[in-house]
């Protein structure tokens, strides 16, 4: 039994449904937003299918015609991430709206470029609902799969997926489209939007030190906007992407870059205190003081890190390395004098447990 979309074949590019989008998780992790424009004027046939697999519209009781809960099952660094098996999660399945399998529509389009969208298949004319998305050129796979698409917001999810820890390809936490669906108006672009989430696929001039200084500062700004409404997890992401264009090798830093990557990262610790990823904060803080051993934030923020993990030791360490450098901080006084109480009681407890072991 075949499944046909009711209208005509042709994306609705007058509905303005060009373009879909799939919002990712790694594991539980919110990514930003992939969102992919669709070469209806070349390849109908085939977005047709991808549009009705992202709204789910040809659903029925025998196949799960819908990319709502897929997995992006392999994974390959300077290659593709690849997903849409829909029936078997591991890339032995997938089922189209027109079948078991439909024909390649066109090969006008090649595997030039990174972020493109195209059809994943087991030979000629076997397309179902596996597509891919390169992370880099491609050209042997051209005059093969059907380039239908590209991404053109959310590079960032696709570089974060393609950077995850894989076994035999597979990524070991699931890569999973949590929502997806299409998009009438695409959103306009605002403030470090302008800028792709990764420096290497960026086109705006960022080779001198101004340039990235002005760059990074915004994605800062956003990200402290952020941190104030209490949005930690958006708010690390414009941290995570400031620090990825003040660290790139495009450019020579200046005092001022080195100055703002210090204070991008001493903000991502305090988000990652906050979402309590207390062992990523532990990381970024010592990034911190391996460059300035007199960063009161630093031992500051990692003592909050090692409190949270009940590294009580650790932490008292760091609270008074932070009150030797700031004497009379009333913030680090109390907090360790906190931490000097639970590290009593706690250690009260195990006497009175070993105790109890040689009666």
């Amino acid at each position: 039994q075949h499944y046909f979309i009711q209208s005509n074949l042709r994306c609705d590019m007058s509905g303005g449904f060009l373009y879909c989008y799939f919002d990712v998780k790694i594991g539980d992790d919110d990514q930003e937003r992939i969102i992919m424009k669709l070469y209806d004027d070349i390849a109908p046939k085939t977005c047709a299918n991808f549009r009705a697999l992202c709204t789910g519209e040809q659903k029925t009781e025998e196949y799960n015609l819908h990319y709502l809960n897929m997995i992006f099952h392999r994974v390959i660094v300077d290659f593709m991430i690849q997903g849409g098996d829909i029936t078997n999660m591991d890339g032995t399945g997938g089922y189209s709206i027109y079948g078991a399998r439909f024909d390649d529509e066109t090969f006008e389009r090649i595997h030039d470029r990174p972020f493109l969208l195209s059809m994943a298949n087991r030979g000629p004319n076997t397309n179902s609902s596996q597509f891919f998305i390169t992370t880099a050129p491609a050209p042997h796979l051209d005059g093969k799969h059907v380039v239908f698409g590209e991404v053109i917001r959310g590079q960032s999810a696709v570089r974060e997926i393609e950077g995850c820890q894989c076994q035999n390809d597979k990524p070991i936490v699931d890569c999973w489209v949590a929502g997806c669906g299409v998009m009438e108006v695409l959103p306009e672009l605002t403030g470090d939007e302008l800028y792709t989430d990764h420096p290497q696929d960026c086109s705006l001039d960022i080779s001198k030190s101004a340039k990235v200084m002005e760059a990074a500062g915004m994605m800062k700004e956003c990200g402290n906007a952020m941190f104030k409404e209490q949005d930690h997890s958006r708010a690390k992401y414009k941290y995570l992407k400031a620090i990825r264009y003040l660290e790139h090798e495009g450019y020579e830093p200046d005092e001022e870059c080195k100055t703002l990557l210090t204070t991008c990262q001493l903000n991502l610790a305090q988000c990652y205190n906050s979402l309590t990823r207390y062992h990523e904060s532990i990381k970024t803080c010592n990034k911190v003081l391996d460059k300035n051993e007199g960063s009161v934030k630093g031992y500051f923020r990692r003592a909050k890190a090692h409190e949270g993990i009940g590294e009580l030791e650790s932490a008292m360490s760091d609270y008074k390395r932070a009150l030797e450098l700031n004497p009379g901080d009333k913030s680090v006084t109390a907090s360790l004098h906190r931490v000097e109480q639970l590290n009593k009681r706690q250690r009260e407890r195990d006497r009175q447990a070993y105790s109890k072991m040689f009666k």
